[in-house]
């Protein structure tokens, strides 16, 4: 487990994650998921960190509070107008158009949904997840191809990728060297598309997240519980 800070502001307390960095200041970001993350010089004592991002404790539990009085899930989707949708991270407004010709189009913030039936919640959600497969199959091997080459360095062989859907795993990374993406991965933005498929291949030198693996993805992915937790925070 990475290692943790207390941050106290009056009679309030939280623990948040502590990174090392070659940066000269102490950096305090408070996440999506309700995360703090407090990055500190190397060579800064913990209870001086402490004492340090404490100062800014105000800073940090006003941000908690905000975050403690969003919704924590996204709302049931009904496929009609003026609905948002995620498309790679943006969000889009729903627009349902009527036409023998099913597909999406992107137009600016508008996502256009041409249905045969725009009163068909079924049917909408069908085309909608078909463009979604469209999109995945060309942005998922890119995306595949561009997170490769650390991991090929230490002799990874270019695995099989399988894209479906996945009701409680983002990836997966299989004994016969293929990697599993979750569909719904398209929606999400691409750096946090990349931290999953970073995660699963490092599942192919490690299979479980013990310490091996971890110091294996902070290797090449410093930032990957911001991203993690950020991933759960847009998609859950």
């Amino acid at each position: 487990m990475s290692p943790e800070i207390e941050i106290r502001w009056g009679e309030r307390s939280t623990q948040a994650i502590l990174r090392r960095s070659t940066r000269r200041y102490l950096k305090i970001e408070v996440i999506p998921t309700g995360h703090v993350v407090v990055t500190a010089p190397e060579d800064a004592g913990a209870p001086e960190i402490a004492k340090r991002a404490s100062r800014k404790g105000e800073w940090v539990f006003r941000e908690l509070d905000k975050i403690a009085g969003r919704p924590s899930v996204t709302p049931v989707r009904r496929y009609v107008s003026g609905e948002s949708h995620l498309f790679q991270g943006k969000q889009y407004r729903l627009a349902l158009e009527p036409s023998n010709d099913p597909h999406v189009r992107l137009d600016g913030d508008r996502m256009i949904l041409f249905a045969r039936n725009p009163n068909d919640g079924s049917h909408c959600r069908r085309v909608l997840l078909g463009f979604y497969r469209l999109q995945a199959r060309d942005v998922f091997p890119a995306r595949l191809a561009a997170m490769l080459p650390p991991f090929e360095r230490k002799g990874l062989e270019r695995p099989h990728l399988v894209i479906r859907a996945m009701s409680k795993r983002w990836g997966s990374y299989t004994a016969s060297g293929r990697i599993v993406l979750n569909l719904d991965l398209i929606r999400a933005a691409p750096d946090l598309l990349d931290y999953v498929i970073c995660h699963e291949l490092a599942h192919a030198f490690h299979g479980d997240h013990g310490f091996e693996w971890r110091d294996l993805l902070a290797t090449i992915m410093p930032d990957w519980e911001t991203r993690k937790a950020l991933l759960e925070r847009k998609l859950r």
